[in-house]
């Protein structure tokens, strides 16, 4: 049976894209993204014909607000609240009464979420507010933050409807004025991390139709984020740059649960991308020779960051048992930006080898040998190893939250880059925003992309940084063949997806591409020591070699004095538009359609 409402939407939503259950602010947003994908004149007219329905039922069903819409239900909340008294007596640890806490919280929230009145309705549908924000007005905030942000394990009984005591009233303190700060920086700090996002993807234009790699990355067959993309690989009789469309991953997904599609991650040009890399634009076109996806991305990521911050602020702290994350603007930003302190972090191996023993640190924690090495583990992040192991570098020997740079150290340029967009992704999910993950795709490529020569080779110098495209160069001037078996411990001179030119054949990579059927593989026969590195993002515009180009981030005084040093140049018909629009040079097609 469906209600008046569905039977409303279903008259202006086309086809496939009908309401079969009911339906939230985020899940008509999906749809409607979903359809501007597939058909971009339809999603006009129906988005016009929707505004048109809800100006009208605005207009004769209004919605209005009492006093009963925010009284506590004290027959169903108090029950839940004796429970938790009655335990934070018996708590006797900081983690028994966050245990407390937990629980209390998941049933509050429960019992709000059945809360008599028009507020729920709109929390619940995403129209105004928010559960969160709704259980703290008429059931219970259950705890607040402390000054560091960190959950007070303090129980709050009382809704801010009924009135707090003065004890309660003094712990929610500290989270006031904690989101009274969110709020004067909500437009400020996404604003900064804008300008950073510009200039560190200012080089992407479109630079060529076509690089012909065959590389790419592997796409779940039924995500989305496949869509507007071309195949890397023939696949299911279908060929190499085969558009990928809606029916096309229908006939897919039952025999081939993932798919190899072309990415901006993995595209073959050594300046900027090509469009077949980088898939359609949002009018279901290929990017012409010129466009700036850069930028375009840049935008994309920075404009959802202003609401995240609003959303931190009006948000409440609901502590979950499981692996910790990194969510919304400050997740974003602890992940590019790669701090010492990094929270949450997890212990990744510093090399190959077996763990000998698991112990408890004195201090809190716990310490992970392999072999002599000693790797610290922080409060309240379990081992997943245990002594015996084999393990190789770069391997998370515990719960949390790997750092990235240590990823790209250990496991290479692509695996680093694929993780990079995972944790973005989740993380930017966590702030309530959904992304073409394109857009993180090149940011990875932007931010991941330099390696420090750790060694002599020609005429690069002992601790020269230098972009990742002159490192793939190098080592594909002089190779070589080996039996995949006997090709361990060699440097990787071609891709296979995100095991990229320049990653080490450890066994489980050569294992890995075993299974893809790969019997041989092309190594570097004399490479370069070197290490893959990651800057902050704000440092990542500053490794540019063009003196002109960095002149459009940060210390520029730095850079002049460092062009001067060094005797760098500037190009001025390179993808960054600054040394161009400083010089005055023109823009547009170069040699054979390429920029």
């Amino acid at each position: 049976m469906s209600t008046f409402g569905r039977f409303l939407l279903n008259e202006i939503l086309p086809g496939t894209h009908g309401v079969a259950t009911a339906l939230d602010k985020k899940g008509i947003t999906n749809k409607l993204t979903q359809l501007a994908r597939e058909d971009r004149a339809q999603y006009v007219d129906t988005v016009s014909r929707l505004k048109r329905l809800g100006d009208e039922i605005s207009t004769l069903e209004g919605v209005s607000v009492g006093l009963d819409d925010i009284a506590p239900d004290y027959k169903t909340r108090d029950p839940i609240m004796r429970e938790a008294i009655a335990g934070m007596k018996k708590a006797r640890t900081k983690d028994e009464r966050e245990a407390v806490i937990i629980k209390a919280q998941d049933k509050i929230m429960a019992h709000t979420k059945g809360h008599a009145g028009s507020m729920t309705q709109m929390a619940l549908t995403g129209a105004r507010g928010n559960i969160p924000q709704l259980m703290k007005i008429v059931a219970s905030p259950v705890a607040a933050a402390d000054a560091k942000g960190q959950l007070d394990p303090f129980l709050i009984t009382r809704a801010y409807s009924q009135g707090l005591t003065p004890g309660q009233y003094w712990v929610t303190g500290n989270e006031a004025r904690i989101n009274t700060v969110k709020s004067t920086t909500s437009v400020s700090e996404p604003g900064d991390i804008a300008k950073v996002f510009v200039n560190t993807l200012y080089p992407f234009t479109v630079t060529e139709k076509d690089c012909g790699t065959h590389n790419g990355i592997d796409v779940p067959s039924g995500d989305s984020s496949a869509l507007g993309r071309y195949l890397a690989r023939d696949t299911g009789g279908h060929p190499r740059n085969t558009l990928i469309t809606k029916a096309l991953l229908g006939a897919l997904k039952t025999k081939h649960p993932k798919i190899h599609v072309r990415s901006p991650m993995t595209c073959d040009m050594g300046a900027g991308v090509c469009s077949k890399c980088q898939g359609l634009d949002e009018n279901l076109s290929p990017h012409a020779v010129g466009v700036n996806v850069g930028v375009r991305a840049a935008q994309a990521l920075s404009e959802p960051l202003t609401q995240m911050t609003l959303s931190a602020k009006h948000g409440v702290r609901i502590l979950k048992a499981g692996a910790p994350k990194l969510e919304g603007i400050a997740g974003v930003r602890q992940l590019l930006e790669v701090p010492q302190s990094f929270m949450h972090k997890a212990a990744l191996a510093q090399h190959h080898g077996t763990v000998t023993k698991v112990e408890a640190a004195p201090h809190g924690g716990t310490y992970i040998f392999v072999d002599k090495t000693q790797h610290y583990v922080g409060p309240g992040l379990a081992p997943k190893v245990h002594a015996g192991a084999k393990v190789e570098a770069g391997d998370v020997l515990s719960e949390g939250i790997p750092k990235p740079d240590e990823v790209v150290k250990f496991k290479g340029i692509g695996r680093g880059r694929t993780y990079l967009v995972d944790v973005l992704t989740d993380a930017y999910k966590g702030g309530g925003v959904s992304l073409d993950r394109r857009h993180l795709e090149l940011l990875a490529r932007a931010n991941i992309g330099h390696v420090k020569l750790l060694d002599s080779h020609g005429s690069l110098l002992k601790g020269d940084v230098i972009p990742y495209a002159q490192y793939r160069k190098v080592l594909t001037e002089d190779t070589h063949r080996l039996q995949t078996q006997n090709a361990v411990g060699h440097i990787l001179a071609a891709d296979h997806g995100d095991h990229t030119i320049g990653t080490e054949i450890t066994p489980t990579v050569a294992d890995a591409l075993r299974k893809q059927g790969l019997t041989h593989l092309t190594v570097a026969k004399d490479p370069p020591h070197a290490e893959f590195i990651v800057k902050p993002v704000t440092r990542t515009p500053l490794l540019d070699p063009d003196w002109l180009a960095r002149l459009s981030h940060r210390y520029l005084k730095d850079s002049v004095l460092k062009g001067a040093q060094f005797g760098q140049t500037s190009d001025i018909h390179s993808t960054h538009p600054v040394p161009a629009y400083a010089h005055g040079a023109e823009f547009g097609d170069g040699f054979q359609g390429r920029y």
